[in-house]
């Protein structure tokens, strides 16, 4: 047989233009070539967080099936749908409008593992005695849409039926798969038992007015947790927002939450974000917990009733404004060594590098204000720490008999307690830090300043507990300056010749028993009146003690403990245009060149014909 004279130039031009459809598929979006994808797939959200499908709260109606639910029965204008046994039963992928009530009935979502079903609540009445009043059986995914101004309730009684307890249905709204709360109307949620809202898969809700109680967690994930815009009261016997995976991210973006729990206001089995909103808890054990790591990023934090207000191993809080008020730990760094179990051992720290965060607990007797035991890092952001003077507890406690360091390197901190178990600042620290003890103490509502020796403040605090020991640091103290200290009528003037030291004339045990001025040169004399020429200084404004300045600018030597080990957290949305170390920018590398299954398909393409190529050139060679 012989073979085409331009076999050769056929084989090369294949090679070339297949080489060139592989430069195109992998750099296409540069060439300006669109990338279509499922809108609610990973990574294709407009948001890291959210999807556009999650975000969209007003979808269009038209042209959609209306579901009408008649007490015992239900009318269906459409396909997709049909009732049974006293349900409503959605079959297929697609969008639904739900209007009217059921008596004793549940609506059912039963389609295929890839659909989305969208359900539009517009003055919707569930009811059910013996089940959950929304079940998602099976789908991709499920979007429950609150119609604007519209007012919707779901109610189950108190013992579930056998057939819903083997399929573990254990709330109101129960889903075995992913579901998104949206829209501006209204849902209030009751149960008899059982939780609220629980999702086996993700629950993302990012609108509307949610009213949730239930004798056990109020809104309950296993996977993931995510929120934004949403307004959400919540009563629970157990916890208010509870996410249950380990591997799972609880984020609160946005939003306005009144919780009240017998345990805790939020919880996590895995990591907690705070980015933003308003949050009240009032929390029979922790305001927050979290088993890996909690993060506060922003937003107005308030724990009016608490055992402790944020327990976590890691706790990073570097903007927002916190008010805390425990009967123990304010925060609580509960990681660290466990000599029985030295494989569950975990880094441990607090770290603060921005915000105001305020604690007081008036009842404190064995409880601390910042309780680490590992770390305590502090680099920015205004601290106020108010528990009284008796009792065996620290403003400030840290895991100093196991290494670690209370370390300041910016912010305003003023932590008051009593002396009795009073830790000082480490030397490692960069900005200057007082601890000042004594032994007669003051009445709760003593006023502290901290002032240049001309009357200056630099730091001005009233606490609403009495108070032996208070600890004190300011950006503006500087090494080998001379200041003044004001405890109500008691003035002391004081030189710093350490950045770290300890001032004061009782003995603390922290110290061996001795305070010995700790490297600080007292100019003479003990304490004494405050000079008359001394400016006025007015307590705060605020009621509960916290701070009236407002926090300064994050500085420059941030903390150098990181933040949670997460990528989404690190890689895509920075708090600060701060460049990566080499490790995380080694990291970002080798992720971002790891093979996708479409890279895989073009290689095999590119093999194939390449192969063919030579068979030709093999077969047909003259």
């Amino acid at each position: 047989m012989s073979t085409h004279k331009y076999i050769d130039f056929i084989c090369v031009a294949v090679l070339l233009f297949t080489l060139l459809l592989t430069v195109l598929f992998i750099n296409g979006e540069r060439f300006g070539l669109r990338v279509i994808v499922d809108e609610d797939a990973e990574g294709a959200a407009p948001s890291v967080w959210f999807t556009a499908n999650d975000l969209d709260g007003s979808w269009d109606t038209t042209h959609v099936p209306v579901i009408t639910l008649k007490g015992d029965t239900a009318s269906i204008s459409g396909g997709g749908a049909y009732f049974y046994d006293g349900s409503v039963v959605i079959a297929k992928a697609g969008r639904y409008v739900l209007r009217g009530a059921l008596d004793d009935g549940s609506v059912i979502v039963d389609a295929d593992s890839g659909a989305k079903v969208w359900l539009l609540l517009d003055g919707v009445t569930l009811r059910r005695s013996d089940d959950a009043c929304l079940r998602v059986e099976q789908a991709d995914k499920v979007f429950l849409t609150l119609a604007a101004g519209s007012v919707n309730s779901m109610t189950s009684g108190e013992v579930y039926s056998e057939r819903a307890l083997a399929d573990r249905t254990d709330g109101v709204i129960f889903s075995h798969d992913d579901l998104t709360v949206n829209g501006s109307g209204s849902l209030t949620v009751t149960a008899g038992c059982g939780h609220g809202i629980a999702v086996n898969d993700e629950l993302v809700v990012t609108g509307g007015r949610l009213d949730v109680s239930a004798p056990r967690d109020a809104i309950r994930a296993n996977d993931g947790l995510r929120i934004c815009r949403a307004v959400i009261t919540a009563q629970a016997g157990d916890d208010a927002l509870a996410l249950k995976g380990a591997d799972g991210l609880l984020l609160i973006e946005s939003g306005s939450f009144s919780l009240s729990a017998a345990e805790d206001g939020v919880h996590s089995g895995g990591e907690i974000l705070i980015e933003g909103g308003s949050l009240e808890i009032t929390a029979g054990d922790d305001g927050i917990h979290s088993d890996a790591s909690v993060c506060i990023r922003g937003g107005t934090l308030r724990i009016d009733e608490c055992h402790e207000g944020i327990e976590a191993p890691t706790i990073d809080v570097s903007g927002g404004d916190l008010t805390i008020f425990p009967t123990d730990d304010g925060l609580n760094a509960n990681g660290g060594f466990d000599p029985f179990a030295p494989e569950a051992s975990s880094e441990t720290w607090i770290s603060v590098s921005g915000g105001t965060l305020t604690v007081v607990n008036a009842g404190a007797r064995d409880a601390d204000g910042l309780d680490s035991n590992g770390d305590i890092r502090i680099s920015g952001g205004v601290i106020r720490v108010s528990l009284p003077a008796d009792g065996t507890n620290s403003a400030l406690d840290y895991g100093s008999e196991s290494g670690g360091v209370c370390a300041v390197s910016g912010g305003e901190i003023v932590a008051c307690g009593s002396y009795s178990m009073a830790e000082s600042f480490d030397a490692t620290s960069t900005q200057c830090a007082i601890l000042y003890n004594f032994s007669e103490g003051a009445e709760a509502g003593t006023e502290i300043s901290l002032e240049t020796l001309d009357g200056r403040a630099l730091l001005r605090y009233a606490p609403p507990c009495s108070f032996s020991s208070v600890a004190l640091s300011s950006p503006e103290l500087k090494l080998g300056e001379s200041y003044r200290i004001v405890i109500g009528d008691r003035s002391e003037e004081l030189t710093l010749t350490e950045t770290a030291a300890a001032y004061g004339n009782a003995a603390s045990p922290m110290f061996g028993g001795s305070m010995n001025w700790g490297g600080m040169q007292r100019p003479g004399g003990g304490p004494g009146e405050r000079p008359d020429g001394a400016p006025a200084s007015p307590p705060p404004d605020r009621a509960d003690g916290a701070p009236a300045s407002p926090p300064p600018d994050r500085p420059d030597d941030a903390p150098t403990s990181p933040p949670p080990d997460r990528p989404d957290l690190d890689g895509e949305r920075p708090e600060t245009g701060a460049a990566p170390d080499a490790q995380t920018q080694t990291e970002q590398a080798q992720a971002a060149f790891v093979p996708t299954r479409e890279t895989w398909l073009l290689l095999g393409l590119w093999t194939l014909i390449l192969a063919g190529g030579l068979v030709l050139v093999i077969r047909f060679k003259p």
